[in-house]
């Protein structure tokens, strides 16, 4: 199960979330609400009419949400609507909702929030992503960031394998029999192009001594 499919499970499972409006001030105001449904990221809860969080809406429709699942977390930041249909509203409502709006689903006071992400922040299993791509996976061979899954090698039964890159790992066998220094003497070939993608003019020399440093810990190079 990757990433993205354990973030699904989360979401389904947890019934209380955080959402954050943005006030009158321009500080975000982040308060617990009960999930009524989600549909894959979209996300509905209720609240009052006349509630701040509406209030704040009605002006800003920007809005954060947060899910907190043990040490796993998961971030979106997007748009909300009112939701004005009686049908939908009639659809998400529930008996327990009776003691905040007493003439039930037709309660003036009964407001629908319809919360659709445009950005998504995962840390599941001390895995980081953002916007779909990793952020801390190093292939542990040569160090290449993997930003996504088409990035992983493959096991022997072809299954990805999320510790080693593509171009080091296939089929469950390393693709070069090399030693830890002819793997940065070979990654060196591509420093015009590592700096171009990360802003940095390390020069040959600089590279290789980052790589000598760098290269040990990782879990082809490290030493029992």
């Amino acid at each position: 199960m990757n990433i993205k499919e354990k973030a699904k499970l989360i979401l389904a499972k947890n019934q209380i979330i955080t959402i954050a409006s943005v006030d009158e001030k321009g500080f975000p105001r982040p308060v617990p609400v009960v999930k009524l449904r989600n549909d894959g990221d979209i996300i509905f809860f209720s609240t009052g009419t006349s509630s701040a969080k509406t209030t704040h809406f009605k002006v800003n429709p920007k809005a954060g949400v947060s899910i907190l699942q043990g040490g796993d977390s998961i971030v979106f930041t997007g748009i909300v609507e009112i939701v004005e249909d009686l049908d939908v509203k009639r659809s998400l409502w529930s008996d327990w909702m009776l003691p905040h709006f007493p003439l039930g689903v037709e309660d003036p006071e009964y407001c629908v929030i319809k919360f659709t992400p445009e950005s998504s922040t995962y840390w599941i299993d001390d895995i980081f992503m953002k916007d779909g791509k990793y952020i801390n996976m190093y292939c542990q061979s040569c160090g290449m960031p993997m930003e996504t899954d088409e990035m992983f090698g493959t096991n022997e039964d072809g299954s990805q394998n999320s510790d080693y890159c593509c171009y080091c790992y296939k089929d469950g066998k390393f693709l070069q029999d090399c030693t830890m220094d002819e793997m940065i003497a070979h990654c060196v070939n591509y420093l015009a192009e590592f700096n171009g993608a990360c802003g940095t003019k390390f020069t040959e020399e600089e590279a290789i001594q980052q790589m000598q440093q760098y290269f040990p810990r990782l879990k082809r190079w490290k030493k029992n």
